[in-house]
This record gives structure tokens, sequence and C-alpha cells, in this order.
């Protein structure tokens, strides 16, 4: 029989189109709950709405290797369900079309999503955690200093303001600071200024507090015992921050790109001293597996999710729901214990690869299954 093409693209428009709705939902269910968890690090800070932009960019980048499989899970599984539903699927078969010419047009599909689910977790997902780590960093620095009512350390200072007028950036007003200096032991000294405000210069890697008639005491602790006493209307003090905001070279595996983690793994098997590492030396080895292993996913939710949706019952769409709940929860909940596993008790870093190969047998399964009751 001839390839039903015209059948394929229906298939595939209505699969899209539930893709679709779902990858709406989960990523605004997704980013909420990741945009409240980072925001609860910077407010304070007196981030910025680019700032805002910044952070929701890279989260919708980083979320999106997760998402994306999701969605396409919830698209065939309602798909399949509505069109097995009303008599649709039925209807394909009584004109000669088997479980397989429904399957090649969606198992396509999940094998173009794996393949930029693994351009995704390979390369793009790393940067943009190193960039949203970077831009974390720069507006703590930015803010660090300016929180009210508390005493905030940076190295060997402390600085505290008594209150902070409303605005953003530059504009933004503090009033009642004080900054004690101790990173010169041999001269110390303690500032007070009525009010002021801070830029950060990171071109410079500086913070930079303008002062306003305001007083320095310099304790030169020479022998005599005598001290300095400043009056100033204006007064601008820097203090490096530089490392503050260069990338950390203690970088997390999730945030290394892919030769450096595997070069840090060939050392690390090779018994080589790795000082820079920053978690477990198994984590290394268990998050490159992850990397090629979590992109199979689109590619074996279609085996799984085409003859379970196909299978009919009332209520197609909510019981699709629950089930693409289930079934991905199932999925990364085995990815994360296999990790756990490879991490924690000592199991080979191949063992990451079990979710694919268990929903590869269960698919496998389901679908010889669905042949022999067709």
């Amino acid at each position: 029989m001839r390839w039903p093409r015209t059948l394929s693209l229906y298939v595939a428009r209505e699969i899209v189109a539930y893709t679709l709705l779902g990858l709406a939902a989960i990523s605004v269910v997704m980013l909420t709950r990741s945009l409240v968890r980072v925001l609860d690090d910077l407010i304070g800070a007196g981030f910025r709405v680019e700032d805002l932009v910044t952070v929701v960019s890279l989260l919708v980048t980083i979320l999106t290797i997760y998402a994306l499989p999701v969605s396409f899970l919830f698209g065939v599984l309602l798909a399949m369900g509505r069109m097995s539903a009303d008599v649709e699927i039925t209807a394909m078969r009584a004109c000669g079309v088997g479980i397989r010419g429904i399957l090649v047009p969606v198992f396509l599909m999940g094998a173009a999503l794996s393949a930029l689910t693994l351009e995704l977790a390979v390369e793009i997902e790393p940067a943009a955690r190193r960039e949203m780590a970077a831009s974390v960093r720069k507006m703590l620095v930015r803010g660090i200093s300016v929180e009210p009512g508390r005493f905030n350390s940076i190295g060997e200072r402390t600085v505290y303001v008594d209150a902070r007028d409303e605005g953003s950036g530059s504009e933004r007003r503090l009033r009642g600071i004080m900054i004690s200096d101790q990173s010169d032991p041999e001269r110390p000294f303690v500032a007070f200024a009525e009010e002021g405000r801070i830029e950060l210069d990171e071109a410079g890697g500086e913070i930079l507090l303008q002062l306003e008639r305001g007083e320095v005491h310099l304790d030169p602790r020479r022998e005599d015992g005598r001290y300095q006493r400043v009056l100033f209307e204006r007064f601008e003090y820097r203090f490096d921050v530089s490392a503050m905001l260069e990338p950390n070279v203690l970088r997390r595996p999730r945030e290394m790109p892919i030769e450096e983690l595997r070069d840090i793994v060939r050392r690390i098997d090779a018994g080589e001293g790795v000082p820079e590492l920053r978690e477990e030396p198994p984590s290394y080895a268990a998050h490159l597996h992850r990397r090629f292993a979590m992109p199979l996913a689109p590619a074996l939710f279609a085996l799984v999710g085409v003859p379970l949706g196909m299978q009919r019952r009332r209520g197609a769409r909510s019981y699709g729901v629950i089930l693409c709940a289930l079934l991905a929860f199932g999925y990364y909940a085995l990815h994360s214990f296999c990790e756990l596993l490879a991490i924690e008790s000592g199991f080979p870093p191949q063992i990451v690869w079990l979710p694919n190969i268990v929903y590869a047998a269960v698919g496998t399964f389901l679908l010889a299954r669905a042949r022999r009751a067709s």
C-alpha cells in the first residue's frame, strides 16, 4: 500500500496543536516556580526590569530541555486519545492503516525533537546556566551593600545603611551610611555619611559609593595612639569586587562546556589529581552520560504514548493529562534516582541510561500488544 502521506500530516497537525498548548501551560508553571526561587535570592539586590528580562530568557532556555519532551508527550496522548474517542483510529484501521502507519510520523517527530534536545543538553543549556550564574552574581554584587537595616560583610569590609529611597540603579539613594574597612591592617578606618548612592562598575570590577556630608575616622595604629578625623561634603569610596564578578573556576558539572566536562572525567578515570572539583568525582561522569541520555525522551515518549493514547476511553483528554503527568514524572524521577545511585552508591555512571532502556522496553511491549489487538 502507498504511504498514507495525507494521513501522516493530519496526525502530525493534531499532535503539534496539542503540543503547543501543553508547551504554553507547562512553560508557565515551570517558569513561575523557577523564577520565584531565583528572585527569592535577589530581593533586596535592587534588580531592574532588564535584569528580570535577562533572568526570564535564561530560565526559558534552561527549562526547554524539560518542557519540550513533556509537552510532546502531552500532545501525543491527547491527540491519540481524541482520535480514538472519535473512532478515527478505527476508521484508519478499516482503511488498511495499521499501527505502524500511525506510529511512524509520530516517532519521526519525536526523533527530530530528540535531536533538538540533544543540542540543548550538550551546548545550549550549560551555556545558559553559566550566563545565569554570572548574571545573578552581578545583581547580587550590585545590591549586596544596600539592603537597609542589615550589616553586610564584603571581604574585610562591613557596610550598613539605615534606609534606601525607592528608585532604580544609580538613582537609588542611601541614607544613614556606615562603612568599616579592615582591608589594610595598618590603616583601618570607619566612614559615616548622611546619604549617598551606590554604583557597580562592571568593566573595572569595582563598587563605587558616592558619600555626601559625613566624616572619616582613620586609625593608623601608631605607637602614639593618634587617629585622624576628616570631615567631607563629598567622598567617593571604591573597593574591588572583581573576584565576585569573574566566572567561578569551580563550576558545577551542569555548567561545564562538554569538552571541559569530558576532560575532567578523563583525568578522574586516569587517577590524575583534579583539585578544582566542586562536587563528588562520580557526579562528573554521571552528568556526562546524562547529557546524552535525557535527549532521547521525546522518541521514547512517542513509543509509549502512541499505544497508550490509542486505547478508547471516556474522558480522553483528562485521562491524557493524568497519564502524561505520571509518565513524565516517572521518567525524570527514575533519571534522578539513577544519577543518585551513580554518585552516592558507587554504581557505574552508565546506569543513567536505565530509564531509556525501561521506557523502550515498555513501549515495545505496548506496541506489540496493540498490534495483536488490532
